[in-house]
């Protein structure tokens, strides 16, 4: 159309007066994303054009380095994506000039802050962005373990009033890996570990409340394999070197088969999502009991209870009965 033509005309031009002032202006996009909606131009339209000039500003910066330059190219990302909170290039060019800045900086650990904020701020301008969580993701390493723990208090609000949003919930599992990798790494191991391993069953704990809260939430349930694979195995290795003759893994898959009848004897409602989580529990059970034999076995005792695993199956969701047959005799 004559529309996205003309668009095409004026991102031409100023990419040509981006590449001829060195790229240190903002004034360019702040003129070029109006224009975009003005004459009606796709999202791949804005999108290819902002990619050739993120590109060319990356081949300015690599034969012209300068740290306040690429101070103000952090600034100049945050505008492109308060207009595209989901432009991969610039996020991806963001990425570069942190790593760059990194060389430089000793504040790091304020600039981690205000990629944070960022991060924060796009994901409420654009649900399920998951090219400012993985950003956000991507800063980890660059973290002490004081910020990653921060981080953790931190997006735990988030996650909570946005229960939908597996991004969120992916950033916590990053994060929490990222932890017990510090920990074992440190002197004072011991120590870490043990906390590592708190904070862990307090997410636990904290993901239960929320599925009982929010019922059928795809994402706390994946959240919550997550965490139950990590923590039986881990459960499973303490009783090998512990003389108590109290289990702690049946103690825990206990309470998860006792969710799990909680969730067959919740009240029906007329949106349906009694009968999700229903599935979804009869699925997470199944799914813990195929991570190993000898969890396998305790699960099937432990679910005399309220039946057989495949009569939970096909009470959860008996139009699936055939899937089910297939997936216990696989």
């Amino acid at each position: 159309p004559n529309s996205q033509f003309l668009f095409f005309e004026f991102s031409w031009y100023f990419f040509e007066l981006n590449v001829h002032i060195g790229g240190w202006s903002t004034q360019v996009l702040q003129i070029l994303f109006p224009i975009s909606s003005l004459y009606n131009a796709s999202y791949f339209h804005t999108r290819l054009i902002v990619t050739v000039i993120v590109l060319c500003r990356k081949m300015v910066l690599s034969t012209n380095f300068n740290l306040s330059h690429l101070k103000d190219e952090l600034r100049l990302c945050a505008l492109i994506l308060s207009y595209s909170p989901k432009n991969e290039s610039t996020w991806s060019h963001r990425r570069w000039v942190i790593k760059n800045l990194a060389q430089h900086l000793q504040d790091m650990p304020e600039l981690i802050d205000k990629e944070s904020l960022l991060v924060k701020d796009m994901a409420e301008k654009s649900k399920m962005n998951y090219r400012a969580w993985r950003h956000r993701c991507w800063l980890i390493p660059y973290m002490k373990t004081k910020q990653v723990l921060d981080e953790l208090n931190k997006s735990k609000k988030w996650a909570e009033l946005h229960v939908a949003d597996n991004c969120s919930f992916h950033y916590r599992r990053s994060l929490l890996l990222a932890l017990l990798d510090g920990a074992a790494n440190r002197e004072d191991s011991l120590i870490c570990q043990s906390e590592a391993y708190l904070m862990w069953k307090e997410e636990l704990r904290w993901n239960e409340t929320l599925i009982r809260r929010y019922q059928g939430r795809e994402s706390l349930w994946n959240h919550r394999r997550f965490l139950s694979q990590w923590w039986v195995q881990h459960l499973l290795s303490c009783e090998e070197t512990s003389l108590s003759n109290e289990s702690l893994a049946d103690l825990f898959l206990s309470q998860e088969i006792h969710l799990l009848s909680d969730c067959l004897g919740a009240p029906g409602d007329e949106f349906g999502e009694t009968r999700v989580q229903v599935e979804l529990a009869a699925l997470y059970i199944l799914w813990i009991s195929e991570q190993d034999a000898a969890v396998k076995g305790k699960v099937e005792e432990r679910l005399k209870s309220v039946g057989s695993l495949k009569e939970v199956l096909a009470r959860a969701c008996p139009e699936k009965s055939r899937l089910w047959t297939h997936l216990l005799h696989c």
